[in-house]
């Protein structure tokens, strides 16, 4: 097996995630249900079987959470085994943890050792409930190793998610670019040059991972190449004025969230307005969380908006700001007389 084929085989390798915080609930409810089916089978109910029962119930929930500790223990190692090796070696785990706990606690309660002491019904029951709980463990561990393949599935389809509504950002600007930078070649090279090294460090952004965040500075300056790409386009039609108030270094967001919405504002803003505009970015925090402001000035009614209809964009980020923050994120926009105003908040993330 090659290097290739035996990382394929590793990454499709699922692991339970055995410290997740049901694994004692469900160990319990392992131990419930024997316990359960044991009273089931009493005909006649006395003082003393209630108080057998409640001893066992004791027992019951002691050990299942003793389990649930060892367990979340040997995380890491379980985790480094294979599937199959990581299975049997919690089973084990759980077998012995169980045998050891129920033997002590049997010997503490009664003073008799349970391979010595004389045959009564608490043990019988006891030995009872183990042997339906050992069964149970099996499907406990089938459960857990479900619910680690349904939440990669989940968050691979996240992911294949976030990189489609990624890629469908495709800019207007870059034919136009391309366009503006063929016209300076000739007479301004060095400014073609760095224009092009800005759009070429725009499309490697592009193309990144969208699942991983990039901090928040990072996302600033690649707006920043965006507008400056435009400004050879547009020349003194477009003035950008940035206003950043205690952004934290450290925060991260998703990329490309403010290069959309800089697009639309220059291109259903800037761009129609006979005499262009200014695009003003507000940035603050409240060391809780960033609140950004765009504004931008609209058409006037006489003249050409001929590119109706950002909403795919704001859908677009809207989306993606969810999947990473959920309901802590927000995208609106709205219009104040001539202004159009679009504000985007999200918690700090570092």
């Amino acid at each position: 097996m090659n290097k290739e084929q035996t990382t394929a085989t590793d990454s499709t390798s699922i692991s339970p995630d055995y410290a997740d915080s049901v694994t004692g609930v469900f160990l319990l409810a392992a131990f419930l249900s024997s316990l359960v089916i044991i009273i089931a089978r009493i005909d006649n109910w006395n003082t003393s079987y209630i108080t057998d029962f409640v001893a066992l119930l004791a027992a019951s929930s002691l050990i299942a959470l003793t389990d649930a500790l060892v367990l979340k223990i040997f995380n890491p190692f379980l985790k480094s085994l294979s599937t199959r090796a990581g299975l049997a070696t919690a089973y084990l785990l759980l077998m012995v943890t169980t045998f050891t706990i129920g033997y002590v606690l049997y010997a503490t309660v009664t003073g008799h050792w349970p391979l010595t002491a004389p045959s009564n019904r608490v043990l019988l029951s006891f030995l009872q409930i183990f042997v339906l709980a050992t069964v149970n463990y099996a499907i406990v561990l089938m459960i857990l190793l479900h619910r680690a393949k349904t939440n990669d599935i989940k968050n691979s389809f996240q992911a294949a998610n976030l990189q489609v509504l990624q890629s469908r950002i495709r800019p207007h600007f870059m034919f136009n670019s391309m366009n503006s930078i063929a016209g300076l070649i000739r007479n301004n090279p060095e400014i073609a040059e760095q224009a092009l090294q800005d759009l070429a460090d725009l499309i490697r952004v592009l193309m990144a991972d969208a699942r991983k965040l990039v901090p928040l500075m990072a996302e600033i300056e690649t707006s920043k190449q965006y507008l400056k790409i435009e400004k050879l386009r547009l020349g003194d039609r477009l003035s950008v004025h940035w206003h950043l108030k205690s952004i934290p270094k450290d925060c991260f967001v998703p990329s490309l969230i403010l290069q959309p919405l800089l697009e639309n504002a220059v291109y259903h803003g800037i761009e129609p307005s006979f005499g262009g505009g200014v695009i003003d970015i507000d940035m603050r925090s409240d060391m809780r969380r960033v609140q950004i402001l765009i504004r931008n000035p609209l058409p006037e009614d006489g003249e050409r908006s001929h590119r109706k209809g950002n909403q795919i964009a704001m859908d677009n980020i809207k989306q993606r700001l969810i999947q990473h923050f959920g309901e802590a994120a927000s995208l609106s926009s709205g219009r104040r007389n001539t202004i159009h105003i679009t504000k985007i908040i999200f918690p700090i993330v570092v």
